[in-house]
């Protein structure tokens, strides 16, 4: 006899997401994750992911199976006037509901927290804002790759293709606003239970994207302003003859990271027959790199004047000196080695080397779902773990319309009634 699975924390918490592609979505499945019964709305051709990102069969993707999963999904056409009967009993059965649409559809379509707090006064309405709704592009539509150009996180991460910057992958603003949503709803779940009032949480990509910068997207008094005039100047000069994003980086790096190019403690290095990962972030750790790997840093030296040209030549030959002697041996040779020096290590894994490596799996960190329709998948599994409420993987992705009939019935919609929304074309998937 098998021992029933404990209930997640958020067992019966309901909540409807309104939402296509990743931010709230990711929110919804972290949610989902944690035991929440959570209804995906979807307009009548589906979400436009299904369609898109590496799709695998007719209105099936990677991209939404990745991210959709414990999910029901009911298609409902929204900007119809007749799916009004729906919207409001959904709103009355719902604790939370999620809404990402572009602000200025809310009033139109009667989205907005206003119309829902009138259905259901004790409902948490989180409300996704790409761009923030103030500002010359308030309420504007917003997309990850957009805002880590605004946010300046691609100079900070992304690579270069013919002078160029790359869009960085993953979406980490759209990710990271997802967890930050679903904290926000958690934390207004306990406002609600403590008063009984229902609020508003509102997110964004670029509020997500300024706090993922942390110390890079910051500005100090006592040490920026003169760093700026000498940076803009530099910069200036920069783009007037063209420089390429790689050039521009590194007149921002040598401003504003003073010698962190020689930061030799805390990066990947070559090896003989890969990469390596190495962090060290104390002193102690640094001393610890420096006994496992003999490394003489002149940093240690004193009288060493950090900023001044001759200490930048000791530091550039000193990163040469160190990517060498990683070039020397193998990946596995130096993690034996710094692991019985008791440095922070790991090998550098190229995606499809992950699904074998043994820290995840035993961790499941990644774990494997049944699809009904194309079979078993590799993903990531639930990043928090809870002992007395266990987080887990109910159900996979639902298929387009797969609820739809289900949900409406437990909404009070008879079958009668449930015909007529399909044959409206209000309720259903679209049939072309």
């Amino acid at each position: 006899m098998t021992t029933p699975f404990p209930p997640g924390a958020l067992a019966g918490v309901k909540i409807v997401e309104i939402a296509q592609a990743l931010a709230v979505p990711f929110a919804g499945i972290l949610l989902a994750d944690m035991g929440a019964d959570v209804i995906k709305v979807e307009p009548p051709a589906g979400d436009g992911i299904r369609h898109t990102m590496e799709p695998i069969l007719p209105g099936e993707s990677k991209g939404f199976t990745l991210i959709n999963r414990g999910k029901r999904s009911i298609c409902l056409d929204i900007t119809r006037a007749d799916a009004r009967p729906v919207l409001e009993r959904l709103a009355k059965w719902a604790d939370v509901v999620m809404v990402s649409m572009k602000p200025a559809d809310l009033p139109r379509y009667g989205l907005t927290y206003e119309d829902f707090r009138e259905m259901n006064p004790g409902l948490v309405f989180l409300e996704h804002v790409p761009l923030g709704k103030k500002g010359p592009l308030g309420g504007e539509p917003g997309y990850d790759v957009v805002v880590q150009g605004i946010s300046g996180t691609s100079v900070l991460t992304a690579r270069e293709r013919d002078g160029v910057p790359i869009n960085i992958r993953p979406a980490f603003n759209d990710m990271g606003t997802g967890a930050f949503s679903a904290l926000g709803i958690v934390a207004a779940l306990r406002h609600r239970d403590l008063t009984g009032e229902g609020q508003r949480v509102e997110t964004s990509l670029l509020g997500t994207a300024m706090a993922l910068g942390n110390q890079l997207l910051s500005w100090f008094g006592v040490t920026d302003p003169p760093v700026e005039a000498s940076y803009r100047t530099a910069i200036a000069e920069a783009r007037a003859s063209g420089a390429d994003f790689e050039t521009q980086r590194s007149i921002w790096e040598r401003h504003y990271t003073r010698g962190g190019f020689a930061n030799i403690y805390f990066r990947h290095y070559r090896t003989a027959d890969g990469f390596i990962s190495v962090g060290c972030l104390s002193p102690q750790l640094n001393a610890r790199f420096r006994a496992a790997t003999g490394v003489n840093d002149p940093r240690q030296e004193p009288g060493f004047e950090l900023g001044t040209p001759q200490s930048m030549d000791q530091l550039g030959e000193l990163v040469r000196e160190v990517e060498a002697l990683f070039a020397s041996r193998t990946t596995g040779e130096w993690l034996e080695t710094l692991r019985a020096g008791k440095v922070p290590c790991g090998p550098l894994n190229f995606p499809p080397d992950v699904f074998n490596d043994p820290q995840l799996i035993e961790n499941e960190y990644i774990v494997e779902v049944e699809h009904p329709l194309f079979g078993p998948y590799k993903t990531f599994g639930p990043a928090l773990k809870m002992d007395a409420t266990p987080t887990r993987i109910t159900a996979p992705p639902p298929q387009l319309d797969q609820h739809t009939d289900e949900v409406l019935a437990m909404l009070g919609f008879s079958g009668k009634a449930v015909a007529s929304l399909r044959e409206a074309g209000v309720a259903g998937r679209s049939l072309e």
